[in-house]
């Protein structure tokens, strides 16, 4: 033994030894290299995607105080201005408010992000105040308020017709001499049309027009009909109605008891109904017997 380790240190086989050392080393070097866990991947939190903001949803509010036709306080306090409507002219703006309070005071309303206002049976409150001639719109992008404002001047409603569209006085030339003739009787006379506008399952909405066909102006009026499908008003504007049964009676509000002649009023109502809605087949105008159509 003590020959092989001096062998060891002095001979050959030191030499072989030691290359087997680091042989052996390195082996275990490679193999620890291998076997060492790859590092794991880095990490990025991805930042949070922003949700959504969905506007809030408004319901059950109802019209506290009406300030003119286009600017109202809701229950919740908020003042709105509605979109699409004029300033009210001068000379309507007392018969525009009074619209407004007759169709909008203490009712459910749905004020929209954009600045509409819709009735309970969804109409639009700006095309229905335009279409009705309480004021003008304000709007030159909107189809319908353009529509409805064409056609309440062409019928001469509201804003559209007296006092607005009075024409200015003149004084007259003098008068000849009168020659005594027995003047004619005034012929009253009118006509009416009942159209229905819109409708959708127990419900409607009518607009009813009132001509004066006769040669005397007609101050003060009421217009008397009877359904027979027991259809019943809900609301009603440019009219005080009452209703018993079947039986109808709609008089004129402050701001529309005169018709000239040849000139007409409008007013309208929205309805309930069942699965049949026949249209009034008569209607009277102060006891006076009225044309249809």
């Amino acid at each position: 033994m003590r020959r092989l380790l001096g062998a060891l240190r002095t001979g050959p086989l030191r030499w072989l030894l030691v290359a087997a050392v680091l042989a052996t080393s390195a082996a275990a070097a490679c193999g620890g290299a291998r076997e060492q866990a790859a590092p794991a991947p880095a990490t990025t939190t991805a930042p949070d995607t922003p949700s959504v903001i969905e506007p809030p949803q408004r319901s059950g509010l109802t019209v506290l105080r009406v300030i003119d036709v286009r600017t109202v306080q809701l229950s919740d306090g908020e003042e709105v201005t509605v979109r699409g409507l004029a300033a009210p002219d001068a000379c309507w703006a007392d018969a525009a408010a009074t619209f407004a309070r007759s169709v909008l005071l203490d009712k459910p309303v749905e004020p929209g992000p954009d600045g509409t206002l819709r009735l309970s049976d969804g109409t639009d409150y700006s095309v229905l105040a335009v279409e009705l001639g309480m004021v003008r719109n304000d709007s030159a992008d909107d189809r319908l308020l353009k529509d409805a404002e064409a056609a309440a001047s062409a019928k001469r409603i509201g804003r559209w017709g007296p006092p607005c569209t009075q024409p200015a006085t003149t004084t007259p030339p003098p008068a000849p001499a009168p020659v005594t003739t027995a003047a004619p009787a005034p012929k009253p006379g009118c006509a009416v049309t009942y159209q229905v506008t819109t409708s959708w399952p127990g419900g409607f909405r009518t607009d009813v027009t009132i001509r004066n066909t006769g040669t005397t102006a007609v101050n003060g009026w009421t217009l008397q009909w009877k359904f027979t499908d027991g259809q019943t008003i809900s609301q009603m504007w440019n009219a005080t109605q009452k209703q018993t049964g079947g039986d109808v009676s709609a008089t004129a509000v402050s701001y529309n008891q005169t018709i000239p002649p040849g000139e007409s009023q409008l007013m309208g109502f929205l309805g309930t109904s069942g699965g049949t809605n026949t249209a009034p087949r008569a209607f009277t105008l102060n006891g006076q017997p009225c044309a249809t159509g």
